[in-house]
């Protein structure tokens, strides 16, 4: 039991030891506010519950943890069992650890920004394509994941690749038009994000996209 203690314990030194600059980061944070990063998620949770357990504040244990000493010699100091630190740390990890693995399993890997926009652009062109096909956009989107490109379901609905990048480009100068017109963005920079819309919109046209969108309603 003694020996399991310690591989806990050391563990768990291990752990916030990498954590040292990352806590750093979110102590600065408003801790009313969930960090968005799965890591710095769990640590925070792996924080509050030793420091709750050493009837310390998050704090408080940082500053400890600063200082050198190890969660094991804040249990001895405070008169805790280091299996009690243990088994709490390890409930809070378990528990952590089987939310990100449903998040994962639900969400896949996490988008970064960039990835994010070119999937929100991915699924409102998938919702053009569909209206100006006249088809259901589930339809739409089970005959991409059949292996069809945008041109190929265009062709085989009596239309064509290229009336599609003209739906796309003509919604996507509607929007750009009235950001202009609101003073968002200059005719310039309008001119050459309709460039790249068009010329992306057609490479995505005549190819199947790899990660078609997953939820189109």
């Amino acid at each position: 039991m003694k020996k399991r203690s310690k591989l806990l314990i050391g563990a768990v030194v291990a752990i916030l030891a990498l954590a040292v600059i990352p806590l750093a980061a979110f102590a600065q944070q408003n801790p009313e506010t969930p960090p968005t990063n799965p890591v710095r998620a769990i640590m925070r949770a792996l924080t509050d519950t030793a420091a709750q357990t050493l009837s310390m504040t998050p704090q408080e244990l940082k500053r400890a943890l600063y200082q050198g000493k190890t969660p094991a010699q804040l249990a001895d100091e405070a008169g805790i069992a280091r299996e009690d630190l243990a088994a709490a740390m390890q409930a809070t990890w378990n528990a952590q650890g089987e939310a990100l693995i449903d998040k994962f399993i639900e969400e896949g890997l996490p988008q970064r920004p960039g990835q994010r926009r070119q999937f929100k652009a991915i699924r409102q062109w998938t919702r053009i394509s569909a209206e100006t096909l006249e088809m259901s956009v589930p339809d739409f989107v089970q005959a991409l994941r059949s292996g069809q490109t945008p041109a190929q379901i265009a062709e085989a609905h009596g239309s064509s690749g290229q009336a599609l990048v003209d739906a796309i480009v003509a919604a996507e100068r509607e929007r750009l038009d009235q950001a202009v017109a609101d003073g968002k963005l200059t005719q310039e920079k309008a001119d050459e994000i309709l460039s790249r819309v068009t010329e992306t919109a057609g490479k995505w046209v005549e190819n199947s996209p790899s990660h078609p969108p997953r939820r189109q309603h």
